[in-house]
């Protein structure tokens, strides 16, 4: 355990949008000082080496050979001053999402796991289940239809829809989608769905609106159409992706959706870690790379 405290409630929600380079990482602080961990990272690659706002950082990148969820992800929980994270969330089973949840179960307490399907035959999961299972972090499974309450924030799980074939490998699809609310103000967790997860969002008809909007699968082509973006009326759209991808995220013609939609658009590559909080009323940004 880390000695440091972890400091009092302030009654504000909190996200911490973590640069884990290639993958997803998001750190909820509720106001009474829950914490809810949603994703981990992934494997080693490139990306910021300076996760502490006080700390000095060279001009660009080095390559880290521990693994995103030690060097980065559980680096940063614990200059938090936290010695426990209440829950931790596995959007879905892509080693860019899962893989460091890994480390953090292993680094710190953790009340409870939450997934929306155990898909027996995906090694990325097996893998996670076999860490929960030696630490006894109990599972619980949610799916859409779900409300979750934390310190006075509704998080409402409106994806994925129940499976009939729980064994089959996890796909993009098949991500957790949230929106947390706080008074006036909401935010869109959206894991890395596509276009016929978010079309089918809009057909049930689903509260999509939020003033900040976590993009899907790293600014890919394959998500972010008109019609959903449209939905969202979104303020802020953070993109979480490492600040040179291999596959092209963020593609530019979704950058440029969402700042056609009005949206100021920030990237954790070129930000670093991503503050975002909310007394309810009041919106706050912040990022670790200041503009100059």
């Amino acid at each position: 355990m880390h000695p440091w405290s972890a400091g009092r409630a302030d009654g504000k929600l909190r996200i911490d949008f973590l640069d884990v380079g290639q993958g997803d990482c998001a750190l909820v602080t509720f106001p009474d000082n829950t914490t809810l961990l949603i994703d981990g990272g992934g494997r080693p690659g490139p990306f910021k080496r300076a996760v502490r706002p006080s700390e000095d950082f060279d001009e660009e990148f080095e390559r880290e050979t521990r693994s995103i969820g030690e060097a980065v992800v559980s680096e940063y929980l614990w200059w938090r001053g936290l010695d426990h994270v209440d829950y931790i969330l596995a959007t879905h089973a892509d080693a860019d999402h899962i893989d460091g949840l890994n480390d953090v179960a292993r680094n710190f307490v953790v009340r409870a796991a939450l997934v929306a399907r155990r898909p027996a035959q995906d090694p990325e999961y097996s893998k996670f289940a076999e860490t929960l299972s030696a630490k006894r972090i109990p599972i619980i499974t949610i799916g859409a239809g779900d409300q979750l309450k934390f310190g006075g924030v509704t998080a409402k799980v409106i994806w994925p829809p129940p499976k009939s074939n729980t064994d089959a490998p996890s796909q993009n699809n098949d991500s957790i989608v949230l929106r947390l609310g706080l008074g006036d103000r909401a935010f869109l967790l959206t894991g890395d769905i596509e276009t016929s997860a978010e079309t089918a969002l809009l057909k049930a008809r689903y509260q999509l609106r939020a003033d900040v909007v976590k993009v899907a699968h790293h600014g890919s082509r394959t998500s972010s159409t008109q019609d959903f973006i449209a939905a969202t009326q979104v303020t802020l759209a953070v993109i979480s992706v490492g600040q040179t991808s291999v596959f092209g995220h963020p593609h530019r013609d979704v950058v440029e959706r969402w700042k056609t939609s009005g949206a100021q658009v920030l990237t954790t590559g070129k930000s670093g870690t991503i503050t975002v909080s909310t007394d309810g009323r009041d919106l706050s940004v912040e990022t670790f790379v200041k503009s100059n």
